[in-house]
């Protein structure tokens, strides 16, 4: 039995006591890479390989063009319990797919390499979004991804006392780090926190006239620029924005989504419109330092 979804804002109230950091960052340097595996290859096994070999405490990756075989899914849903605001939907399957767009956080989760994933593809003309389940994704053919191999900070699972889930939290990784000016900075928002706004503040502390922004998380609905309401308050989002300008002022937030209902939704987020319901996962890279 799963719980009403939330009508309001006010509906949503996570169990635990509120976290005082509500955007915790940690600097450190990424290192643009494009990474290259064969058919067959098992995806989480394949990018944690990688990184081990390169020295990367964590990666984050664009996933465009990446072809799958059968894998599975899961949809943001309801709760089914009277803790947690959300949950995720039972598991779907897939029987293969050409990712058209989408992010993986690739971390450590009880001393394995873990990644969290989310995706958009089409099939047979239907787009679907979804959260994707690393352990069952194989690479189909050859493949090719570019991203990001991270050093001096990295992403690690660990309980969440505001929200009773198990994320992705930010720490500082000193055996990876080279020294030097940090290019960088991994975050993660609390519930509630503005995406747009939280994205322009980390900018301004990465001292970035411009920046690329990777992520991934929920929010609690969201108005886009020129794009339809997602007026759902249970979704899963991703952001893949390779150039964004600019220092204190970032350009809207290109955000892709999928509420509850099925319901797929793309655009700019205007600022003060997008809360985040349970964490969004970011990676900020400076691309132009000031003059």
């Amino acid at each position: 039995m799963r719980r009403p979804a939330p009508g309001t804002l006010q509906d949503i109230k996570h169990p635990g006591p509120r976290a005082d950091d509500r955007r915790p960052h940690v600097p450190c340097h990424a290192e643009a890479a494009t990474i290259e595996f064969g058919a067959n290859a098992p995806l989480l096994d394949a990018l944690g390989s990688w990184a081990g070999r390169n020295g990367y405490s964590s990666a984050v990756f664009d996933l465009t063009g990446l072809e799958l075989g059968p894998f599975d899914y899961v949809m943001p849903d309801r709760a089914t319990d009277d803790r947690h605001v959300a949950w995720y939907s039972d598991t779907r399957s897939s029987g293969g797919a050409c990712m058209s767009d989408g992010v993986a956080i690739l971390g450590h989760r009880n001393g394995h390499w873990f990644a969290h994933i989310h995706a958009f593809w089409e099939d047979a003309g239907t787009g679907h979004l979804a959260h994707l389940l690393p352990d069952t994704l194989v690479a189909s053919t050859c493949s090719r991804i570019s991203g990001y191999g991270l050093k001096g900070a990295k992403f690690e699972v660990a309980p969440d006392p505001e929200t009773e889930f198990s994320l992705f939290r930010v720490k500082p990784d000193a055996a990876s780090w080279t020294g030097g000016e940090p290019n960088a900075l991994i975050a993660t928002l609390a519930p509630f926190e503005d995406l747009q706004r939280s994205v322009e503040d980390l900018s301004s502390k990465l001292n970035a006239d411009t920046c690329a922004v990777y992520g991934v998380g929920s929010l609690a609905g969201a108005r886009f620029a020129e794009a339809p309401p997602m007026t759902a308050l249970i979704s899963e989002i991703f952001v893949n924005s390779p150039d964004l300008p600019k220092k204190g002022r970032v350009s809207n937030l290109p955000v892709r989504a999928v509420d509850l209902d099925g319901g797929l939704h793309e655009g700019r987020i205007l600022a003060g419109e997008g809360p985040t319901l349970i964490t969004c996962e970011l990676l900020l890279i400076r691309t132009v330092a000031p003059a």
